[in-house]
């Protein structure tokens, strides 16, 4: 994996490096890190480019400093341009890239003691959330958009030494006396989720700790007396593997965040040694390799270690593993899309004032080519065997289709219409890039259309429930689902998880979307009216009439959900919160679906008038369907009666009843008036769980917007 060293003297003691995170296309590989130092009579935090126009020269080139105030104790990246340095007098400092480094914003004297300041040990971004910890054992939580903390936690009576996000919302910390703590930053109480000691007869510190890249629950720590110590958060509280990684403090570690199964320690005796998996000429990416941190014993009998730098005279204080991807285009679409990229510069930079519309549409022409092209590549084969880097492409080209029409004509808004569509088609067909930037783009231009609308249709919540109410079923009081009041995880696990259906009350209450941003209609037009999403045509997918097709939600309100239609249209298992991340905010993930075997849950939305109906069937993993808006009836059926619901035969829908479940053809289906079964109405603030191939069957009762959570 690594190939060559290079060393350059810089003249100051270096603390921390970080890769910057990468920015463009066809450049996968980080072309800059910035790095801060410490113990100096003038510290600064550098910024530096590895891309020498010399190729006999391989130094990296200083291409901006700023000052601090401080020893640079820890550097995190928050995105693609900004980024958080921790400093040694209590001061947290947001710096942003552009032609030069610059302090956007200082968070001064975070840390402190009663009488004097106490240096900031760490700091770490998952987004929304930035964290940092000090000296004076407080944990402090920050956005970018707030002066000043709005929470700090009491987490320790001694030093913070490390700190991880494991999930959105759980923090994983390390002290000086070797005690590790998980923090729910949910929760109304300072008091950890778990504890436990580094090592049970002594007090040895904690100095480093890194996520497993693919599963939260597995984290890496490092120790002064050079142990690496891997834990699994879902079980017990002691270690699951601990091997020796240095005979002195370990000062650094980092899993590769492509090659699970890849780690990289960085120690007090100079040494900087890569953990390689036995035989493995090539790693093996997504996480396939991951129990080799939780094998135990075993796992140093499947390591060899590589020395990277194995005879330094001095620590190495620090390290850093930035992504790698390798790009498989052929050379006439590389130079297809180098054209678009060319044209549209070319626009930038000759025209001081708006283009000719003819250049922008002879630009529009290419990049509608170059759509093209790769649209087929996506659509060759199976989609789950496209190379990602072909989903990569065409969210590119559409950010540059975005911006040639709002070149065309900002002021317009055909043009901002089309605009939004070219960013919705990237992120549907595509992959993420620059850090949401398609997402970041839409959002504004449908902000922007919402502003300029002069008709917003309101959303009448009491016709709505007058009409649904008029097909609730009759339901019988000995089949009812059994309904629990927010059940506490340990009762979750023992009396609920793979035993039986319940309805779970309370667990909604604090999202946002049942509170200060109650989601309606006029919401839903407000925050997204002017995006592009696909859409089912049709009451059930089991219809020979059922299809597909793309709209915006406006459209979708309009032509579905405030007035009759014939054929009914669904937004039907799909990730809606992908697209639109503002939607993502107002949900929370249920803290039962950590329990699983796996960190990938799978969140879809499901929005649709009085009437839509998923047929009876049943899905492989858990489920939360969770109720924001509206009612639902659901029947559901246990496994063991699956000859009595009579599935298709097809292989396709081998999941699904043939059977219409509140209007049976007993002739055809005699055994399925004898299936037992239990029932419910599903009303907002409510979710079900549903085990694993649990039979189910929903019609909505209303204007309806429920969210699954499903999980392995």
């Amino acid at each position: 994996m690594v190939e060559t060293v290079c060393a350059k003297f810089v003249s100051k003691k270096i603390r921390k490096v970080r890769w910057q995170r990468p920015a463009a296309f066809g450049r996968p590989n980080p072309e800059y890190f910035v790095a801060g130092s410490w113990d100096d009579e003038q510290n600064e935090v550098s910024l530096w480019n590895t891309v020498s126009p010399d190729e006999q020269n391989n130094d990296p080139i200083q291409v901006s400093t700023i000052p601090v105030t401080s020893d640079v104790n820890d550097i995190s990246f928050y995105d693609t341009s900004n980024f958080f340095v921790a400093l040694g007098n209590g001061t947290i400092m947001m710096v942003r890239i552009g032609k030069k480094l610059e302090v956007v914003h200082q968070w001064m004297d975070i840390h402190h003691f009663k009488s004097a300041k106490a240096p900031a040990t760490g700091i770490v971004c998952q987004s929304p959330e930035i964290a940092s910890i000090g000296e004076d054992g407080k944990l402090n939580l920050m956005r970018m958009n707030q002066d000043k903390p709005y929470k700090t936690i009491d987490a320790d009576s001694c030093s913070l030494n490390a700190a991880v996000f494991t999930s959105q919302n759980e923090i994983f910390t390390g002290n000086s006396r070797g005690m590790i703590k998980l923090w729910d930053l949910r929760s109304t109480t300072e008091k950890p989720v778990q504890s436990t000691s580094l090592a049970e007869d002594s007090e040895v510190g904690v100095t480093s700790m890194d996520r497993h890249p693919f599963q939260g629950h597995i984290v890496a720590v490092g120790g002064y007396d050079g142990m690496l110590t891997v834990y699994d958060m879902r079980k017990a509280q002691t270690p699951v593997t601990v091997m020796e990684a240095s005979d002195s403090c370990l000062n650094e570690l980092r899993f590769h965040p492509e090659r699970a199964d890849h780690l990289f320690t960085a120690s007090e005796s100079g040494a900087v040694w890569h953990w390689v998996p036995m035989g493995a000429k090539t790693a093996v990416s997504n996480g396939l390799s991951t129990n080799l941190w939780l094998s135990g014993d075993l796992a140093t009998q499947q390591l060899n270690i590589r020395e990277i730098l194995p005879s330094l005279p001095l620590a190495v204080n620090n390290l850093h593993i930035e992504k790698i991807d390798t790009k498989k285009l052929n050379p006439s679409i590389l130079q297809l899309f180098s054209e678009i990229v060319e044209s549209y510069l070319k626009l930038c930079i000759t025209s001081s004032s708006q283009p000719e519309n003819t250049e922008c549409s002879s630009l529009l022409l290419t990049i509608d080519a170059a759509l093209s092209y790769v649209w087929e590549q996506l659509h060759t084969g199976q989609w789950k065997d496209v190379d990602p880097v072909w989903r990569q492409l065409y969210s590119y080209i559409s950010l540059f289709k975005t911006l040639a029409y709002l070149k065309l004509d900002e002021d317009s808004s055909l043009h901002l219409a089309d605009a939004i569509t070219a960013c919705d088609m990237g992120l549907i067909m595509g992959e993420p890039i620059l850090d949401g930037l398609l997402s970041s783009i839409a959002s504004n231009i449908n902000e922007k259309l919402w502003e300029s609308s002069q008709t917003k249709s309101t959303f009448k919540e009491t016709d709505k429930e007058e009409v649904g109410k008029e097909c609730y079923p009759q339901l019988n009081q000995k089949n009812l689902i059994e309904t629990v009041q927010l059940p506490s995880i340990e009762t979750f696990l023992l009396d609920i998880m793979n035993k039986k259906p319940v309805v779970i009350t309370g667990a909604m209450d604090f999202w946002p979307a049942m509170e200060e941003r109650r989601w309606s209609v006029n919401y839903l037009r407000k925050v997204a009216g002017y995006r592009t999403v696909p859409i089912e045509i049709g009451s059930k997918y089991t219809d020979d009439a059922w299809s597909q097709s793309l709209t915006t939600i406006n459209e979708f309100i309009d032509d579905y959900i405030l007035k009759p239609n014939k054929a009914a249209g669904y937004l039907a298992q799909y990730q809606l919160f992908q697209q639109i991340p503002q939607l993502k905010n107002d949900i929370i993930i249920p803290d039962y679906c950590h329990l699983g075997t796996c960190d990938d849950i799978n969140v879809n939305a499901w929005f649709g008038p009085l009437g839509t109906i998923s047929p009876l069937h049943y899905d492989p993993d858990h489920n939360f369907l969770s109720q924001v808006v509206g009612s639902k009836y659901i029947r559901l059926y246990e496994e063991q009666v699956t000859s009595s619901l009579y599935p298709f035969e097809q292989e396709l829908l081998f999941n699904t009843s043939q059977v219409d479940v509140e209007k049976p053809d007993l002739k055809r289906f005699p055994l399925f008036s004898s299936a037992p079964y239990v029932e419910t109405i599903l009303e907002p603030r409510s979710m079900l769980y549903l085990p694993p191939r649990m039979w189910h069957y929903i019609r909505s009762l209303s204007t309806s917007f429920s969210v699954s959570f499903w999980w392995k």
